[in-house]
């Protein structure tokens, strides 16, 4: 039987599916922790958790992966450098590290401006030693991309780097946008071919030998090898994926999914089966992509979202995320046994611990010892033996607050919070327990002990907070998928109608009922306990479907390997033909048919050249551009685009699309 490895790697953990790939049966599953310093390290730890008779017949790999969207959104990735051809685009450019060399196309393609040579080599060594990754990125390169295939060319002949043209990414005009596109995605070539190498180290370790698919951020699947040289494309890969696994397993065609994991709880609008896209290109850290990708509404809370007292001693949840209680103390015991000994001291200092002092931290990563304060080295030091409360690490330190040096470190990505987290609630009520209940129930009673109430009203609370901010996501992304660009939590008079009117139901005259007029599938391994009061609450239903706590392995599993090609025709005024713009070369044919026959040729070899296996269904579709003579009133032709659909045999049909 031939089967399908799906694997997907979150936040919190990584997940793994297999399925047959024939009746899309889901066969057996697996998860582990997902270890962010050593991504090889918890895909192994996935497949070795499938034992040796399941992973035989694996015959197809397929991976979403949130290292794209993480490392844009933290700043992280390589050193890359920037080439721009014909000038500089109005904006902040993503790379300090750019050169600007003459050379210029018209909007029609005719070059207007020859490169210097010269010119081009001096930019080129300039970066030599510098950087991991180049862009080239050249004005109207979508017209004629000429001067970006003569650069790239000299990159890869003087340097050996990893370069990429702005024209193979996108075919939208735009200097600007086309630019920053390019240039996240040589900073994220050298993490994505690193994490590429570590699955297939991992897959030769286990015997599998069979093509690696990475999930686009629009739910389709591309070759590894077309993921090595359009890494950006994965952005927003994982909540995709798991748009399609929350599909695929619910059998509903038009839902809200609702995906909780342990960082992020992502809301999406599906159609028809049809997941709604991001027309305007997907905007990760701050940056506008030329990407297509899902249309996702976001908030910061999740399995791990950090659950505290706020200044006025009101339960607060997120969107920090930490380290759950109980998985810290499974990893180290001296913490349980800490917390032990401040909650057994006679006077209770916890009582009067205003800065949430029954939090911990732990050591992280290490840093230069230059990058640090005296005071910041000192944490360090300590943290680096073992974790400790904020209680007990003041006293070692002989501090009376570390409170903005932790806070400092904890930006940098030094050190990381342990704190009580929806995680904890459930160790501690017995609802899930898998790591150290006993940790879980301790902090939830010191918190009940700080508001003075019984353990059971404290558990309680923590759930009325989430329960009621997953019915404002709910009706927040409502808002988001209307077009309606308020917040209802920043605006006041929102915030009263959504929080104490429906949600909270606080006022005394007024009332009010919102409802969902689709039904929300929720999945993630969390939702199942979190989304118990949704029902009622939204006027809906609420499906957990079977496997829904390894969704986005299973969207990983079932998708689609496809590839569209999209060419343009233009006719020219001068020598009445019709030119074909292509992504490595311009052709001119003297009628719009050989013109298209001319397109649809290009296309189907660029489609099939980042295709898995050799059988692809292909389809096109043609869309014309006509405008009206202002004085005649008789349309004219002013282009026509030429969209070329390659789908892959060797994947598993699936029922969601995009």
């Amino acid at each position: 039987m031939r089967k399908i490895l799906g694997i997907d790697t979150g936040g919190t953990y990584t997940d793994g599916v297999i399925v047959a790939a024939g009746t899309r049966e889901i066969l057996c599953k697996t998860k582990t922790l997902t270890t962010h310093r050593n991504l090889r390290l918890c895909i192994n730890n996935c497949i070795h958790a499938f034992r040796p008779d399941q992973l035989e017949g694996v015959s197809l790999v397929c991976l979403s992966t949130t290292l794209a969207t993480n490392a844009i959104v933290e700043g992280r990735g390589c050193k890359e450098g920037l080439i721009l051809i014909g000038g500089r685009p109005e904006g902040k450019m993503p790379s300090s590290r750019y050169r600007v060399i003459r050379g210029k196309p018209d909007i029609r393609g005719r070059m207007r401006e020859n490169i210097d040579p010269n010119e081009v080599d001096e930019a080129i060594e300039s970066f030599r030693g510098e950087v991991d990754a180049l862009a080239v990125s050249g004005y109207a390169s979508v017209r004629n991309p000429e001067h970006e295939i003569y650069v790239k060319q000299r990159i890869q002949q003087r340097l050996g780097v990893p370069v990429v043209c702005a024209h193979d990414l996108t075919g939208s005009l735009g200097f600007y946008d086309r630019t920053v596109t390019a240039t996240l995605n040589a900073r994220l070539i050298p993490l994505l071919c690193e994490l590429i190498d570590s699955v297939r180290q991992v897959m030769l370790g286990h015997q599998i030998e069979a093509p690696l698919m990475i999930v686009r951020g629009d739910g389709t699947l591309m070759t590894a090898e077309c993921a090595r040289d359009k890494p950006i494309e994965t952005i927003l890969s994982g909540p995709a994926a798991s748009i399609i696994g929350g599909v695929f397993l619910s059998g509903e065609t038009n839902p809200i999914v609702l995906d909780m994991g342990g960082t992020t709880t992502d809301l999406a609008n599906v159609e028809e089966g049809r997941m709604l896209m991001n027309n305007d290109g997907a905007k990760v850290g701050g940056w506008f992509t030329q990407i297509r990708a899902a249309e996702v509404y976001t908030i910061g809370l999740g399995g791990d979202s950090r659950v505290y007292l706020d200044s006025e001693r009101r339960v607060s949840v997120g969107p920090q995320k930490v380290i759950p209680y109980c998985v810290a103390a499974t990893w180290f015991p001296d913490l349980l046994r800490e917390l032990q000994d401040i909650y057994g001291q006679e006077d209770r200092p916890y009582l009067n611990f205003w800065r949430n002092e029954i939090e911990a931290f732990m050591l992280a990563r290490y840093a230069e010892e230059n990058e640090l304060s005296e005071l910041e080295r000192q944490i360090v030091r300590t943290l680096d033996r073992s974790p400790h409360t904020l209680y007990v690490l003041q006293k070692q330190i002989g501090v009376p607050s570390l409170i903005s040096a932790l806070e400092r470190l904890l930006a940098a990505g030094y050190v990381s919070r342990i704190a009580l987290s929806p995680t904890d609630v459930l160790h501690a009520t017995g609802a899930y327990v898998e790591w150290d209940a006993e940790a879980a129930r301790l902090v939830l009673q010191i918190m009940a002990d700080q508001l003075s109430i019984r353990f059971g009203e404290c558990a309680e609370r923590v759930r009325a907070t989430i329960h009621r901010l997953l019915g404002c996501a709910c009706i927040q992304s409502g808002l988001y998928f209307d077009r309606q660009d308020f917040d209802a939590s920043s605006s006041e008079a929102a915030d009263y109608f959504v929080n104490r009117i429906f949600l909270n139901d606080k006022s005394p005259v007024l009332g009010g009922h919102y409802y969902l007029k689709k039904p929300v599938v929720a999945i993630g391994a969390p939702t199942g306990a979190w989304v118990g009061t949704l029902a009622e609450t939204l006027g809906t239903r609420v499906i957990v479907p079977p496997y829904a706590e390894v969704a986005n392995a299973v969207g990983a599993a079932v998708g689609q390997a496809t590839e569209q090609v999209e060419i343009l025709i233009r006719p020219d005024p001068i020598t009445k033909t019709y030119t074909v713009f292509g992504s490595q070369k311009r052709l001119s044919e003297p009628t719009l048919d050989q013109a298209t026959d001319c397109a649809r040729r290009l296309g189907a070899e660029q489609a099939a050249a980042y295709l898995p296996g050799a059988f692809f269904d292909l389809t096109d579709r043609v869309e014309d551009v006509e405008v009206a003579d202002r004085y005649t009133g008789q349309t004219r032709f002013v282009e026509r685009r030429v969209i070329i659909t390659a789908v892959s045999h060797l994947t598993a049909r699936n029922n969601v699309h995009s």
